[in-house]
């Protein structure tokens, strides 16, 4: 039996420099001590990470304040393996990830476990403000959703009900109920998911899947503007060719799970209209070139029609039961 409370989740690959953020501000939490805990998912990392979590002056204190910490290894590289192995590894029964370049405020564990005090809820959605090293150019700042951030969802809070509907669940500060998850999710055919990272292709949408797969099962699923979490960005997020993967996986990724679970499919005259929508993109560069940060916009634009013609991964969209 799971024990109440939440067990904060923290994936990380190589994260010896910046685990220590979402360990600091876990420490700050003004939430009772015996209402969560912490585990670290080593994913494969090969920078001491495991050694820097284990020396944190953080994790110090979270043990001093009687918080237990454990650091986790999962060698299957990828972010599904390491949610997958926290979720398996927590002993709380409501289970929130953050990335490990994640800084939530102070009332977050202790307002967050607040939903879940109503039973029908599944699943929270957390508002996520971007902390840039360096501010974005105007291509990007239009396009921030993209690096999984969410806080343009407004100040009040949304419902998207339980219903098998896509809703924006982004895994970054995402709350789950555990037993729902795993009755909901098929975890132990990880193969059945989204892998979220295949190979050099940017891919996405695992917590999307969460999410649907919970709503589908009769969780609700919620955004709650209160629970506030600084996503820090570095400079080097806003690299051209990055972002130009980053647009195609996202925008593939989306295709892939409206395929899988709508039954949209993208052949014959919609992926003639596709193909339109990418020539008049073309057509339409020079307009687009009156905006700011022009090269990059049109590049930007041009990514997302061709990841439209594209569709669907096609190892990945096969329908789900």
């Amino acid at each position: 039996m799971n024990q109440p409370g939440v067990t904060l989740v923290i994936p990380t690959y190589n994260g010896a420099r910046r685990v220590e953020a979402p360990l600091q501000a876990l420490l700050a939490q003004q939430a009772p001590s015996d209402c969560f805990e912490v585990v670290v998912v080593d994913n494969n990392s090969t920078d001491g990470t495991s050694r820097v979590v284990e020396e944190s002056p953080s994790v110090a204190g979270l043990r001093q304040r009687g918080v237990e910490v454990r650091v986790v290894s999962e060698t299957r590289q990828g972010l599904l393996f390491a949610r997958l192995c926290g979720i398996q590894s927590a002993r709380r029964d409501v289970v929130c990830f953050l990335d490990d370049d994640n800084v939530p405020e102070p009332n977050f564990v202790a307002d967050g476990l607040v939903h879940f005090q109503d039973v029908q809820v599944g699943v929270v959605v957390s508002r996520l403000y971007p902390r840039y090293e360096t501010p974005p150019p105007p291509s990007i700042s239009r396009r921030e959703h993209l690096l999984a951030i969410n806080h343009r969802l407004g100040d009040a809070p949304i419902d998207f009900g339980a219903a098998a509907t896509i809703a924006p669940t982004i895994g970054a500060g995402l709350w789950l109920r555990r037993a729902a998850f795993l009755d909901a999710v098929p975890w132990r055919t990880p193969e059945q998911l989204m892998p979220d990272r295949l190979g050099e292709q940017l891919l996405s949408g695992g917590d999307i899947e969460f999410g649907f797969l919970l709503g589908k099962a009769g969780h609700r699923r919620v955004y709650s503007p209160s629970l506030k979490v600084w996503h820090l960005i570095p400079r080097s997020r806003f690299e051209t060719r990055y972002f130009l993967r980053l647009i195609v996986g996202v925008v593939r990724s989306e295709k892939t799970l409206e395929a899988r679970y709508l039954g949209r499919e993208f052949a014959g005259v919609g992926r003639v209209k596709n193909w339109a929508r990418l020539l008049g993109a073309g057509l339409a560069s020079p307009a687009l070139a009156l905006r700011g940060d022009a090269v990059r916009e049109i590049l930007f634009v041009l990514a997302s029609r061709w990841a439209q013609v594209q569709g669907p991964y096609s190892q990945l969209h096969e329908p789900r039961t």
